[in-house]
């Protein structure tokens, strides 16, 4: 499954092309190909999906959400895959 992330911009684009850290620390170089917006620049937010930046991400936003997905990795109760408590 695909799933549509935030990632920080690192690097201005070049080619086409831009580098970006995702919200769990991993680099990646991702097109501009689909993009929808000003371009991007060092610091802005991207929603990126299957390697293709698609517009500008609020920084507000970003912050927020990154923050609620570090408090629900530290509380949430290991699981079976099943879906049955252990």
């Amino acid at each position: 499954m695909c799933v549509s992330r935030l990632h920080r911009v690192v690097a201005a684009p070049v080619s086409g092309w831009i580098e970006v850290d995702d919200v769990d620390g991993g680099r990646h170089r991702v097109s501009l190909l689909a993009y929808d917006g000003p371009p991007p620049t060092p610091g802005d937010w991207v929603v990126v999906h299957s390697g293709y930046a698609l517009g500008p991400a609020d920084a507000a936003e970003a912050e927020a959400v990154l923050a609620e997905l570090g408090s629900s990795t530290e509380q949430a109760p290991p699981e079976r895959i099943s879906g049955t408590p252990t």
